[in-house]
């Protein structure tokens, strides 16, 4: 009796060695069946040579039909890279896609900018060089400004001119675009402004108090590259009293301390470039009338809500935050 192996057994499995995979293998090849690839070229020198006559036929022998196929050689002068039209082929199926010989270019719109008097880019640069050029070039800024100015789009007619002017007093300030990534507000304010209905043209952070926040930096003292910042609310009654200073700024707010908790914690971003270029314009009632004065927002600011740690790195986190800040106006 013979022992059969079981199916398993019966396979060997492949195996390779570097005596295989360097051992080239080659290939018969039948040259009879072998077409050399420029065997055009070649049966045209070898007819070349031996009957000339029946490759080089003149144009003349070309049959009428055929006649309209043929094209005049481009003028050596044109260079390659002169532009000219597709040959007229008859037998050619135009379609939507070629439809035209020339591409079409669409114009470009005219910006906003140029439908004013004067585009700053088109403007004449000029140099005020003496002191009596710059106290000219000054005193025309203070012209009287014609009041038949209409909007570039709407042709509607202006009603008020103000003047915009330098603040000088708060040109030294450092102002900061804030953009947060989620709502600010913490969940009593998000949970106050879903009960109550929104009013006409007041935004709810102007009505809770969330656009009077404070952003106070901190850096933890486990890990000194890890800076972020802490986000501060009011407190209700501290609320109350910057709504209503609000409502009326010739009010002053009493000397009372106000109170702002900690609600988030942000990571941030800045952007101090070049192409970031804002104007905080804020207008004013003088004897004189209305005057309007711009200071320069040189940098914008990204905040995101700080990721929790994980369990394994949350002793990071383990040392005193501030919760609470006492924050006194000075009037």
């Amino acid at each position: 009796m013979l022992t059969i192996p079981s199916l398993i057994e019966r396979h060997i499995p492949y195996q390779s060695n570097s005596l295989i995979e360097q051992t080239p293998y080659s290939l018969a090849m039948d040259q009879s069946a072998a077409i050399p690839f420029d065997k055009a070229l070649v049966d045209y020198l070898d007819v070349l040579e031996t009957n000339a006559e029946e490759v080089l036929r003149p144009t003349e022998e070309v049959a009428e039909e055929d006649k309209i196929l043929l094209t005049a050689p481009r003028d050596a002068q044109q260079g390659a890279g002169a532009s000219s039209k597709r040959p007229n082929v008859t037998w050619l199926r135009r379609s939507e896609y070629i439809a035209h010989e020339t591409r079409s270019t669409t114009g470009r719109k005219e910006g906003v900018e140029n439908k004013f008097a004067m585009s700053g880019a088109a403007a004449k640069k000029r140099s005020y060089d003496t002191m009596q050029e710059q106290i000219a070039g000054i005193e025309n800024t203070f012209k009287p400004v014609s009041t038949d100015l209409r909007h570039p789009q709407t042709k509607s007619k202006v009603k008020k001119i103000t003047p915009l002017l330098p603040d000088m007093n708060c040109w030294e300030n450092i102002y900061t675009i804030g953009q947060f990534s989620v709502e600010p507000a913490d969940e009593a304010r998000k949970a106050k402004r879903r009960a109550v209905a929104p009013v006409n043209n007041v935004r709810p952070s102007a009505i809770d108090a969330t656009d009077r926040g404070i952003l106070r930096p901190m850096v933890n003292p486990h890990d000194p590259t890890d800076t972020y910042l802490v986000w501060f609310l009011p407190d209700g009654p501290s609320t109350a009293r910057l709504v209503q200073q609000k409502e009326d700024p010739l009010a002053s707010l009493s000397d009372d301390n106000l109170t702002y908790n900690a609600v988030c914690d942000y990571e941030y971003s800045n952007d101090a470039g070049s192409g970031s270029k804002h104007l905080l314009i804020s207008i004013h009632e003088d004897p004189d009338g209305d005057k309007a004065v711009y200071c320069p927002i040189r940098s914008k600011m990204l905040v995101r809500k700080k990721r929790a740690l994980s369990a394994k790195l949350r002793y990071l986190d383990d040392y005193e935050k501030p919760n609470v800040l006492t924050v006194t106006y000075n009037n």
